[in-house]
């Protein structure tokens, strides 16, 4: 599930804030040598965020730093609409490129461009990268990293049925083609090609893309037709009644997050995640595992671009944005700090950091790095960011596609509920 930072919600915040204000509890742990900082992610990306604060705990001693770690999915972001909502929102925050032009147009973060050159260094970053977090002309995020989609593949599973498996440009066809023959020769018992991905947002939008079509307008509004939704349904429903992927009640097990994902839990030979979630996915399973492009549109569009992989903001209530610009700077630069992070979070946008690490890295996390660097011809531009009520918009693709999946709804009745319930969630925002 996903949550959309309404007006509602930011109103009954600011109300609460208010309220905090003249009793004195804000005041009252808002210290100015104290952080809270928040991210979403499983247990090895908490372990390596705290070995960072620790390092910088370390270096700058009466400083604490409170970390909160939160599953991804949904759960981190209603805790965090929560936290908003409720005037106590973390200093440091973990943000996404799908909310933060919400977050930043309610107000909620701090805009960094005067911490920029004074205490923050991106002197080595190329000037787009540092763009990708600005909205509206400043910049209220500092990219983690690059990544893009990917195919996530049990080599060990596809190897064992004796499969050829899907390859840099295999297309939409002849990847359902495969997972269908690995379902019929796995020996593994409930075992399928590949999870359904028909709720996956970024193998929607991919798909979108090779139509020449997008998820969002540049304008506003969404970017693609319920004809566009309908074969997108369409090729799933056939994917499941081939057994090319697992049917509806088997992928209701999965919570969007590595530990639950079908690939982990042993029902599926291929899902779809982030380059950067290679690692992570390695770290949970036994089987060796290995990544290629989502699929391709025979004829399309590139439909693939180099995302931030998450943002470190900062929220405009912070009581020491210098320290909190410290410690960004710490967590971008500092070599031992670089080391400890890896490739987790994504390749790091400093050409030089990402050089620098490369000798250090597992091999999972070289992988991840390799898998950027051989896709470069599927790569397309950087969609805009997605406009306030993408959040919800997301919920709702995610709802429909179980309806179809259960055969609750035909494709053509739900790509029309798809389209209509996404603008809805836009204009409500």
């Amino acid at each position: 599930m996903s949550f959309n930072l309404t007006r509602r919600h930011f109103i009954a915040g600011t109300s609460m804030l208010a309220i905090a204000g003249m009793s004195g509890v804000r005041g009252a742990w808002a210290q100015e040598n104290r952080l809270r900082m928040s991210w979403w992610g499983n247990a090895e990306r908490a372990d390596r965020t705290n070995k960072i604060i620790d390092l910088f705990k370390a270096a700058n001693s009466g400083v604490e730093i409170d970390g909160q770690s939160l599953p991804g999915g949904g759960d981190y972001w209603t805790w965090l609409a929560t936290q908003t909502a409720g005037g106590n929102p973390p200093d440091v925050i973990q943000m996404d490129y799908r909310y933060i032009f919400e977050y930043a147009g309610r107000g909620v973060l701090l805009p960094l461009d005067e911490l920029i050159g004074s205490t923050i260094d991106l002197s080595n970053w190329p000037d787009d990268r540092i763009g990708v977090g600005r909205v509206d002309g400043k910049v209220y995020g500092i990219s983690l990293g690059a990544n893009t989609g990917g195919l996530i593949l049990n080599q060990t599973a596809w190897d064992e049925a004796g499969v050829a498996a899907p390859q840099i440009g295999t297309t939409w066809e002849e990847f359902a083609a495969l997972s269908a023959e690995l379902t019929s020769k796995t020996p593994r018992s409930g075992f399928y090609g590949t999870q359904d991905a028909s709720g996956h947002e970024v193998s929607f939008e991919t798909y979108l893309r090779q139509r020449g079509k997008a998820q969002y307008a540049p304008e506003g509004g969404l970017g693609f037709d319920v004809e566009d939704a309908v074969a997108w349904f369409t090729m799933w429903s056939e994917m499941r009644k081939s057994g090319a992927c697992v049917p509806a009640d088997v992928q209701a097990l999965s919570q969007g997050n590595v530990d639950t994902s079908l690939v982990t839990t042993g029902k599926a030979a291929s899902g779809i995640a982030q380059s950067n979630q290679l690692v992570a996915y390695q770290k949970a399973n036994t089987d060796q595992l290995g990544m290629v492009s989502l699929p391709v549109l025979e004829g399309g569009q590139p439909g693939q671009y180099l995302k931030p992989s998450m943002y470190f903001s900062l929220s405009s209530k912070v009581a020491n944005p210098e320290l909190a610009g410290q410690f960004l700077n710490f967590f971008l630069n500092d070599p031992e700090a670089m080391t400890i992070l890896g490739v987790e979070r994504g390749a790091p946008e400093d050409p030089k950091t990402r050089e620098a690490i490369l000798p250090s890295l597992d091999a999972s996390s070289q992988a991840a790095v390799s898998y950027l660097d051989s896709i470069s011809a599927l790569i397309g531009p950087l969609p805009p960011a997605p406009p306030q009520g993408a959040g919800e918009a997301t919920t709702v693709l995610g709802t429909i596609s179980e309806e179809v999946a259960f055969e609750a709804k035909s494709p053509e009745q739900g790509a029309a509920d798809l389209h209509a319930g996404m603008a809805e969630a836009l204009a409500r925002a």
